[in-house]
């Protein structure tokens, strides 16, 4: 088990590490749900792993803002600093927890907020708070999956792997889509907008 959740973990930090470079490390928690299911203390301690892992990859992508960022940022950082300034602390931590618990690109905040100088100690409590509740529902969806998977073929081997190519599909969906076009449509026309620009960037359109 502790091989396990450290892989696991393991995983998904390297997958967090490098900042817009989207790699499926979510994979392995899916897959360590086909082994562990049915025991509650093994669930938890792979959304830990999960949460914990892809929390402290974030905060190095945080803390090279805090670095490089002021380096290369240059006007942006000044507009940057600006933004932050006009929004409350509660509302940055609101935005990092969104982002953390969603699937858009969140090197686009977290880079610009280390580069600002913004409280790592808040970064770090939203951030993980967001995390916790992926990883949860990541372990509850894949194991919900796997029990319906298990009715319809009657093999867990069967089902694992149907799982772990239901998740590497997703994923790469959830990577097609355009965020910026979302945001744009759902600034003109609101949720319906937004999910006609999700829906055709995934398409290729």
């Amino acid at each position: 088990m502790v091989v396990g959740v450290f892989f696991v973990f393991l995983a998904v930090f390297i997958s967090h590490l490098i900042p817009f470079l989207p790699v499926p490390g979510y994979l392995a928690t899916v897959t360590y749900v086909t082994s562990a299911r049915g025991n509650i203390m093994d669930m938890a301690a792979v959304v830990l792993a999960t949460a914990f892992g892809a929390a402290l990859g974030k905060l190095v992508v945080f803390l090279y803002g805090y670095g490089v960022g002021k380096a290369v940022m240059g006007e942006e950082l000044v507009y940057a600093k600006k933004l932050f300034d006009k929004v409350s602390k509660w509302g940055i931590d609101v935005a990092v927890f969104i982002f953390a618990v969603s699937p858009l690109v969140d090197d686009v905040l977290y880079i610009p907020l280390g580069a600002a100088g913004y409280n790592v100690r808040r970064f770090f409590f939203s951030l993980l708070a967001g995390k916790l509740v992926l990883a949860t529902a990541i372990v509850i969806f894949a194991d919900a999956t796997l029990a319906v998977l298990d009715q319809v073929f009657g093999n867990s081997w069967i089902s694992s792997a149907v799982l772990a190519a239901i998740t590497i599909v997703l994923t790469i969906l959830v990577l097609r889509i355009k965020w910026s076009k979302v945001l744009a449509a759902y600034e003109i026309g609101g949720v319906r907008e937004a999910v006609k620009a999700a829906l055709r960037s995934i398409v290729g359109k």
